[in-house]
C-alpha cells in the first residue's frame, strides 16, 4: 500500500484522527480512518520473585474500574524507559532498580498507530505517589499463582496487562528474575 493522502480530521488532547487515502498495488484507491497517539510505556512492578503489584483504576472505555499495570502516554520526544520509571512512581509509590524493556507491541494495529513498549522493574523501594487530576488508583500485589487464577477466570480484561502478565509467565524463568 502507497500513502497518497493523509489529512486530520479531529485533534484531541491525547490523540488525533486521521483520514488516509491508499492506493494498493493494483492501482486501487481506499481510504481508512486512523487514530495517532504518541505511544506508550507500560511497567511490570515486580515485588518479590512470585509477586506483582498491579493498579486498578476507572477506565472510560471499559466503563469500569479494571485491575492493570501501570502505564502512561509518552511526552513528546520521551523515552520510553523514562515514562515507565515516571509511570511507576506516580501511580504506585515505587522506583526500581533495576528496569529491563520486555517487548514493543501494537494494542490495536487495525485502528491505531500507537505502539506501547512493555518493561519489568525489580529492586522496588519506597518513592513518591502522585496521581493526574483524573486518577483514582488502588494497588494489590497478586502472586503468579492468584494471576493464573484471575486471568482464567476473565477477571483481568485488560490487554496490556494480559500481553504482560503471559509473556512473564512464559520467559520469567529465562530473564533472571
Amino acid at each position: 500500500m502507497i500513502q497518497l493522502n493523509r489529512e486530520t480530521v479531529y485533534q484531541g488532547k491525547a490523540f488525533k484522527v486521521a483520514r488516509v487515502t491508499l492506493q494498493d498495488a493494483e492501482g486501487k484507491e481506499v481510504q481508512r480512518e486512523v487514530i495517532e497517539h504518541p505511544g506508550a510505556a507500560c511497567i511490570v512492578p515486580m515485588v518479590d520473585n512470585d509477586t506483582v503489584l498491579l493498579i486498578e483504576q476507572w477506565r472510560i472505555g471499559a466503563k469500569r474500574p479494571l485491575w492493570e499495570i501501570p502505564a502512561g502516554t509518552l511526552d513528546p520526544g520521551e523515552d520510553p524507559l523514562a515514562c515507565a520509571a515516571r509511570e511507576l512512581e506516580e501511580e504506585t509509590g515505587f522506583k526500581a532498580g533495576k528496569i529491563e524493556h520486555l517487548f514493543t507491541m501494537f494494542p490495536s494495529p487495525g485502528m491505531m498507530d500507537e505502539k506501547m513498549h512493555i518493561f519489568v522493574a525489580t529492586g522496588l523501594t519506597p518513592g513518591t505517589q502522585k496521581f493526574d487530576e483524573d486518577e483514582d488508583i488502588t494497588t494489590k500485589p497478586f502472586s503468579f499463582k492468584e494471576l493464573r487464577v484471575q486471568l482464567k477466570a476473565n477477571n483481568i480484561k485488560d490487554g496490556k496487562t494480559i500481553a504482560a502478565l503471559g509473556y512473564l509467565m512464559v520467559f520469567k524463568p529465562y530473564l533472571g528474575a
